[in-house]
């Protein structure tokens, strides 16, 4: 490369949980280590690469020790038009709570069960920029499957996720290819984008196995219109996401066209009590137009928390939210954090609580409170150490 750049993390990470877990298959607590690695440089005036790759070693979790090539690209830019053709990542989304817009690159729920972290999408994408704005598409020739917890994995299922059967509705399985475009502008305050997507759902939909021991992830053939938005007047910040989705099996496995949306604000209280850190105050509302036989537990919910950034040498920075089902008694705190020690050296928690679950009516055991319900036990505490070189 003509001019180029590498950069290294090594991280060891410990996973402990309060209660026993429902299967004795599953283990009380893991250890993992992992290696992330990046390469990237100019190969010359308009021609760039770059090499992202992620591995880690699970203790308890088979599932969870896996590699993989998140970013492998060759891109050509000039002033009218950009070319990008390999694997990458790409993030859609304004809401802090539930990403619904993102849907080009598959969520790897095994590395981070709260959907932040994705997996690499293979792609032919093309980015144009106009006044303010960027309009992307995106050609998506080969899907990943989710990534779920082994039957020695915790924050699963009770009944284990059998991944190596996946359902297709299409007969090309995972070399359909997807299609998926966005429009993103500028207006002085306010950011808006617009998203498409038509192919193979990154969203499984769930069948029962042989004997009713398993579940089988179901991948259909989805259309999904996305609208994100923000607004910046003086502290406040409003946030909107909003998807049209059609194709998609509810969690009855019927067929059902709905709606979703995520909205609310995050008002930052600056230099608090004249220090230098910096308070934001979350509110988001969520909701999802299936109620309980949507296959996310959020289907009308409402999230508090709070973002506290410090400001100082270390970099030092925590979220917490509560979130609470508007119907039922069920709710979820979260916590993570992180700080900087040094130039190399880095520490982060995430905590989540779980256990304030009631049990699912006898009448109706099939609903997405259930969801959540089926990992009451795995309250958890995670630290991660990392060492940047």
């Amino acid at each position: 490369m003509a001019a180029s750049q590498a950069e290294g993390e090594l991280s060891l990470q410990t996973r402990l949980f309060n209660q026993d877990p429902q299967s004795t298959l599953q283990e009380n607590n893991a250890q993992s280590f992992a290696f992330a690695f990046n390469l990237s440089g100019a190969l010359g005036e308009q021609l760039d690469a770059e090499l992202d790759f992620f591995y880690r070693y699970d203790s308890a979790d088979d599932e969870r020790t896996k590699g993989d090539i998140r970013k492998l690209y060759l891109r050509w830019l000039n002033p009218h038009i950009e070319v990008l053709a390999g694997f990458n990542r790409v993030f859609w989304g304004v809401t802090e709570v539930n990403h619904l817009v993102d849907i080009v690159a598959q969520t790897d729920t095994v590395e981070s069960p709260d959907g932040e972290t994705k997996l690499g999408q293979a792609m032919i994408a093309f980015t144009v920029p106009f006044e303010n704005g960027l309009a992307d598409i995106y050609l998506l020739p080969y899907f990943r499957e989710r990534t779920f917890p082994g039957e020695n994995g915790r924050l699963r299922f009770s009944l284990p996720v059998d991944y190596d059967n996946p359902v297709y509705e299409d007969p090309d399985e995972g070399q359909h290819i997807d299609f998926a475009g966005r429009i993103a502008k500028s207006f002085e305050n306010t950011e808006l984008a617009l998203s498409y997507f038509q192919g193979t759902g990154r969203d499984p939909s769930y069948l029962f196995g042989v004997n009713s021991a398993s579940i089988l992830p179901y991948y259909p053939q989805i259309k999904q219109l996305g609208l994100e938005a923000q607004y910046i007047w003086d502290e406040w910040l409003f946030k909107l996401e909003f998807i049209h989705r059609d194709g998609q099996p509810n969690l009855f496995f019927e067929e059902e066209e709905y709606q979703a949306v995520t909205t609310g604000f995050e008002y930052t209280y600056y230099g608090l009590a004249g220090s230098a850190s910096d308070l934001g105050i979350i509110a988001e509302l969520l909701y999802d137009s299936r109620g309980q036989r949507a296959l996310s537990p959020y289907e009308e919910d409402i999230a508090l928390g709070g973002r506290w950034v410090l400001n100082n040498l270390h970099s030092a920075e925590l979220i917490f939210l509560w979130i609470q089902d508007l119907n039922r008694f069920a709710r979820v705190f979260a916590f993570e954090g992180s700080i900087e020690m040094g130039e190399s050296f880095a520490l982060s928690f995430e905590s989540t609580i779980i256990s304030h679950q009631p049990q699912p009516s006898v009448l109706t055991p099939l609903q997405s409170d259930r969801l959540l319900y089926d990992l009451r036990d795995d309250d958890s505490i995670e630290f991660t150490l990392s060492y940047y070189f």
